[in-house]
């Protein structure tokens, strides 16, 4: 998820409301859609920098991830939109699909309210935050339209909806992209109504309408990473030098002084090339992602002490951190340099 460092640094580029009803399929007026983004100055352009900071600063904030078949589109939207380069009309058109999908998929026991689409930018990197407003039934909405026909709310909205010391922004997600790659991006969620893990049709809706799921914890995802490369190694590469080598490296990259694991790179700097393809997408069959996450070798710490070896006929030999001397391996042999303290069944 988006760190305080880098939230420190966002700064708004552009702002966009649509009205999005729960009217859909019983002859309501539908979702109104703006044509324009409105106009803020710079100082309610610093206060909403600031409440976007705090909201995805609060204990609220949870991490999230693009979810695997999803059919949302809102995360193919905000990949290819955050590829490019800034233009206010991608920006525009991208906020107004946004609103339509939400339009689509929300119903009766969805409170409607104003979709707030927001182009960021975090420390040079190219972002977009997405956020759900409720309002009060028979607030007024000012939807200015010029001579020709093009559209905007005033800045009163974001005055009345957002910038209010009591208005809590209810639903909040925010997308940085932080590389080429479509999984390369740092992700944050907020709904003050509700909590992230309750079973309620409404805190279900708002990660079902993203695409995403809650990020997994730290150490689960280490643990996970551990044994699938391990596994990996043990089925699919014959070579010895080559399993010794993914072993020994993955247990230097798990004891390092490195706060975050990037498998993708992992795979790429130790593993065969001609095995590359196969164990990313063994990786991925065992739900282990390809981009950065936080490392945490908690659960995992015990094997990381002691380097285990298995021969063809079930020999298992356990060496502690440290001591790889005691014991020599080659393609017909394992040999323990060592004297015999005891013998025992385990």
């Amino acid at each position: 998820m988006l760190t305080n460092q880098q939230l420190a640094t966002m700064t708004v580029r552009n702002v966009i409301f649509h009205d999005v009803p729960n009217d859909r399929g019983d002859g309501g007026t539908g979702v109104v859609l703006a044509t324009d983004p409105t106009h803020i100055d710079a100082t309610r352009r610093r206060l909403l920098t600031g409440k976007l900071t705090k909201v995805l600063d609060s204990r609220s904030a949870y991490g999230i991830v693009f979810a695997n078949g999803t059919s949302s589109t809102v995360p193919a939207e905000v990949q290819a939109y955050t590829s490019q380069g800034y233009r206010e009309a991608n920006f525009v058109a991208v906020s107004q699909r946004l609103a339509s999908h939400l339009h689509q998929v929300q119903n009766r026991t969805i409170s409607p309210g104003l979709l707030c689409v927001i182009d960021i930018v975090v420390d040079g990197k190219h972002g977009l935050v997405i956020m759900k407003l409720e309002r009060e039934q028979g607030a007024q909405l000012e939807l200015e339209r010029s001579n020709d026909g093009r559209t905007q709310f005033a800045m009163s909205v974001l005055e009345n909806l957002v910038l209010t010391g009591g208005t809590k922004l209810f639903k909040t997600a925010a997308f940085l992209r932080t590389g080429p790659g479509d999984d390369e991006f740092e992700m944050s969620a907020c709904d003050s109504q509700h909590r992230v893990l309750d079973s309620t049709e409404m805190a279900r809706f708002w990660l079902s309408y993203l695409g995403c799921t809650v990020e997994e914890d730290a150490r689960v995802t280490t643990s996970k990473f551990f044994n699938a490369t391990v596994e990996f190694a043990n089925a699919f590469v014959t070579d010895l030098a080559d399993k010794t080598h993914i072993y020994e490296s993955l247990n230097t990259e798990l004891r390092s002084n490195k706060r975050s694991i990037i498998p993708r790179d992992f795979v790429r700097d130790f593993v065969p090339p001609d095995l590359q393809r196969a164990c990313t997408e063994f990786l991925e069959e065992r739900h282990v992602p390809l981009r950065t996450f936080d490392k945490d070798v908690q659960d995992v710490r015990t094997a990381l002490r002691r380097l285990t070896y298995v021969s063809q006929g079930g020999v298992r030999v356990s060496v502690p951190e440290g001591q790889d001397e005691l014991v020599a391996v080659d393609e017909e042999r394992i040999v323990v340099n060592d004297r015999l303290k005891s013998v025992g069944r385990s």
